[in-house]
């Protein structure tokens, strides 16, 4: 059983070889830290249940929010009923298929017009583009957002690419690198010129030296169903 308590010093390509090795996993959510969302982004691809250690400390207010979905993810026993499992996703990307993570709760809009022009652009192109906000169902039957986090989930994995509109400050987009990261996704940054990676950050640094760009487009392509 894995168990997180402290964030630092994690080679985040080791610990996601222990996560597909295992059947739970009990942390302290920290809503705020990168390098937690990540893992949690890597644990929730792999459909690992898990248990929260510090839940009595966490804020749960807002209609979503990373607290709300991980009890509602710790506690998935109790939504059977409504059809809510927990399931390893798999790849099985379509081809020129985009998934496009980008901040969604606090985008300026200048971001959203830069975002919604690309992805424009990209469907006159012929190309499938998957952007949470304008595609991913944002009603939630549940709370606090493990439906959107399970959509936007299968959307990676169904995509043959994945584009992020890099924001720092995003922690929905750091969730779903972990997800891109689990999957082994060939990434593209579609905004450099406006990033200053950090290098005492390590999920700037994971995303600037994105480790599945060669490997993971050969592995897609024969991943392809045949028509």
């Amino acid at each position: 059983m894995l168990r997180y308590t402290n964030y630092d010093h994690l080679d985040m390509n080791e610990e996601l070889n222990k996560i597909e090795n295992s059947k739970k996993a009990v942390l302290a959510l920290e809503p705020r830290n990168k390098k937690c969302l990540f893992i949690l982004g890597m644990l929730f691809v792999q459909g690992v249940p898990i248990k929260l250690l510090n839940e009595q400390d966490l804020n749960f207010e807002g209609a979503k929010s990373f607290p709300k979905m991980a009890h509602v993810w710790s506690t998935i026993e109790d939504y059977k009923e409504d059809g809510f499992t927990l399931e390893k996703i798999e790849n099985h990307p379509i081809n020129k298929k985009i998934f496009l993570i980008c901040p969604v709760r606090n985008a300026t809009e200048e971001q959203r017009k830069w975002i919604e022009d690309f992805v424009e652009e990209k469907q006159e192109n012929g190309y499938i583009v998957h952007a949470p906000h304008l595609h991913t169902n944002q009603n939630d039957p549940i709370g606090g957002g493990y439906s959107i986090c399970k959509q936007n989930a299968k959307a990676v994995a169904s995509s043959e690419e994945i584009d992020v509109y890099y924001d720092q400050t995003s922690t929905g987009s750091v969730f779903d690198l972990g997800v891109a990261y689990a999957l082994h996704k060939p990434l593209r940054i579609l905004n450099p010129e406006e990033i200053l990676f950090e290098e005492e950050d390590q999920i700037d640094q994971i995303v600037q030296n994105w480790p599945y760009n060669e490997i993971a487009k050969q592995k897609i392509k024969q991943e392809q169903p045949k028509d």
